[in-house]
């Protein structure tokens, strides 16, 4: 049976040990702050020079608890000291600031220095801590994710495309290649929303060419009785309403990159003048018999089948060819998901940009089901998504996107990526922690899981699902599940996606 990399990865996330250094010299304090946190942590003190030395190294800790009076004689550092010490390594890890004393002017200086909290230990019950440690855990979590991702988006220039996907850097690669080179015709591929002008722009501006002009033409949105007029130009009498001479795409583009997106929609006609620019870089503006010569890096686009369309006889197979000197194919993003987290904070950047008031982030829960979602709209639909969600967010005053924000994305999508109640793991978890499920409902609980997660990956296809999991087809895999939930019908709620899409007639 075949297991999911997402599976895998969502059941490490569920049994992350949370690690908290707790720096104080009063050790009976540490000790019953360390019964207070019980298993769900793990716990390092430190209240010597050697401890410090030992097992002092920030980044690897979820939370700080440290004191800041250490009367401890061998220790050369106080509180303060150490605070400074950690936000230099580390300015996104959480540290509490705790003492046994009121002291508003320490207090003052240690939340400018970036900590997260001043407790009076006095006035704390120590039940208070674990409360405000889990607040700070997922706080702390999110700064750094957040943080990575920034560093990530500082890579790319503006109008770069984003992405650290295999295919992403290939193309990178390819753009490089082609830029340099400056006259290789290109054919560039994919879908709608994948960024094919991005891509194009992006040759022009790293190219031999940068200088001179970049002219984008989208061909499906020109007239049929003036588009040659519009590639071609014409001479003052050409036609009845021609007045004057006319220069057109190709001239004004002349030096430059001359980019004819949805060459897929050209009539034959024009088909057939644009292959002799392709082949000579000359054309003859309507009305003149005289050839103008061009020196341009002709880069066309296209999200149809155009070898289809040759077979329908609705595209020169000959043109085709001239236009596919050197290919550049853009892969949908449902194949480049690892990248969506960073397109997400990189939209979110933009918006920041524009002065526009915008939520810092996006919730684990959203960022999962982001990832989750096929995108048929691809980068384009991502992108329209994050800026609603965005508004959304901030009509509810939340500093950070939450699953609720993803109001572009359809609820029936959302509630399967989602899970029953709007919680992803909620329900998972809420059944895998009682002390009373036995290792048959247990297993039957995970086979549910990658059911679920197989859904996802492959667009709702039950047949494909059958063939990953390994059985011999859907019929199959319906009689397995309709077993679990006559053996655990607990587990129906919780599954409520897979029972309607297996189970219910």
């Amino acid at each position: 049976m075949k297991i999911s990399l997402d599976f895998l990865s969502s059941m490490c996330l569920f049994f992350h040990m949370r690690n908290i250094l707790i720096v104080d010299d009063d050790i009976t304090f540490v000790n019953s702050l360390i019964m207070v946190f019980g298993s769900d942590y793990h716990i390092e003190k430190a209240s010597t020079p050697e401890d410090m030395e030992r097992i002092f190294a920030p980044f690897k800790y979820d939370v700080i608890l440290l004191d800041i009076r250490l009367d401890n004689k061998s220790m050369d550092k106080q509180g303060i000291e150490i605070l400074k010490e950690v936000k230099a390594q580390d300015p996104d890890i959480p540290v509490i600031m705790m003492t046994a004393y009121s002291d508003i002017e320490t207090a003052v200086e240690a939340l400018k220095i970036g900590a997260e909290d001043y407790i009076q230990k006095n006035k704390v019950a120590l039940s208070d801590y674990k409360h405000i440690v889990d607040s700070l855990f997922r706080e702390g979590k999110l700064r750094r994710r957040i943080s990575k991702l920034q560093k990530e988006v500082e890579k790319y220039e503006p109008g770069e495309i984003i992405g650290k996907n295999r295919k992403i850097e290939e193309i990178r690669k390819q753009i490089r290649l082609v830029a340099e080179e400056g006259k290789t015709t290109v054919l560039i591929l994919g879908e709608t929303g994948t960024g094919k002008e991005l891509v194009a722009k992006a040759i022009h501006r790293l190219g031999i060419r940068r200088d001179a002009p970049f002219v984008t033409v989208s061909l499906a949105a020109l007239n049929k009785d003036t588009i040659n007029s519009d590639l071609f130009g014409h001479e003052k009498g050409a036609f009845t309403g021609a007045t004057s001479r006319r220069i057109g795409f190709l001239e004004e583009a002349d030096g430059g990159v001359l980019f004819l997106d949805e060459i897929g929609d050209l009539d034959n006609d024009v088909q057939v003048k644009l292959l002799r620019v392709i082949e000579n870089r000359e054309f003859m503006r309507m009305g003149s018999n005289v050839p103008i010569k061009v020196d341009i890096q002709l880069v066309a686009a296209t999200h149809r089948n155009l070898k289809k369309l040759i077979e329908e006889n609705k595209f020169r197979e000959d043109l085709y060819y001239r236009l596919k000197t050197y290919v550049i194919e853009l892969p949908p993003l449902r194949e480049r998901k690892d990248d969506i987290p960073l397109l997400a904070e990189f939209f979110l950047d933009q918006l920041k940009k524009q002065d526009r008031s915008t939520p810092d982030s996006l919730s684990d829960e959203a960022l999962i089901a982001l990832k989750r979602y096929a995108w048929p709209g691809n980068v384009r639909e991502l992108k329209q998504a994050i800026e609603n969600a965005a508004l959304n967010a901030r009509l509810s005053g939340d500093k950070i996107i939450t699953l609720k924000d993803l109001k572009a994305i359809p609820r029936e999508d959302l509630t399967m990526l989602s899970g029953k109640g709007g919680n992803i793991q909620a329900g998972f978890l809420n059944i895998l922690n009682r002390n009373n499920i036995s290792i048959a409902e247990r297993v039957a609980l995970f086979e549910l899981k990658m059911v679920r997660e197989t859904l996802i990956e492959s667009g709702m296809k039950k047949q494909e699902v059958s063939k990953v999991l390994g059985y011999n087809d859907r019929f199959a895999l319906r009689r397995r599940i309709l077993a679990i939930f006559k053996k655990f019908p607990s587990l129906r709620n919780e599954f409520e996606d897979v029972f309607n899409k297996f189970v219910k007639k």
